[in-house]
């Protein structure tokens, strides 16, 4: 069962100090594209996006593993517990990535 949520807690943990701005431009750590790194504010915008989102979707994964007790009581299911925790990434970056490239850039 800590497995199931190990990977929501860690990335959670990961999520807070971009949610907020703890965290300045690097190119390591946060939301990274050429126009986050070349624009300290959207940067900041960026990563308190991504680190909601990712906060969002791991909230809903470990609630979804509570709710549905086959994810937590099978070997399959733990299998798509990690899955959808994974997908729940992707979309969350996704997200981010939409919103971000979906605003016009005011010095463009």
């Amino acid at each position: 069962m800590f497995l199931l949520v190990a990977f929501p807690i860690l990335a959670t943990l990961y999520a807070l100090p971009l949610v907020f701005g703890w965290v300045g431009p690097n190119s390591v750590y946060g939301f990274r594209n050429d126009r986050t790194r070349g624009n300290r504010i959207l940067w900041y915008r960026a990563n308190r996006i991504a680190g909601i989102s990712i906060v969002i979707a791991m909230g809903f994964c470990v609630g979804l593993e509570f709710t549905v007790p086959v994810l937590r009581h099978t070997r399959a299911g733990h299998l798509t517990s990690m899955l959808i925790q994974i997908s729940a990434l992707i979309i969350a970056n996704a997200w981010t990535t939409f919103r971000i490239l979906m605003k016009r850039d005011p010095h463009a």
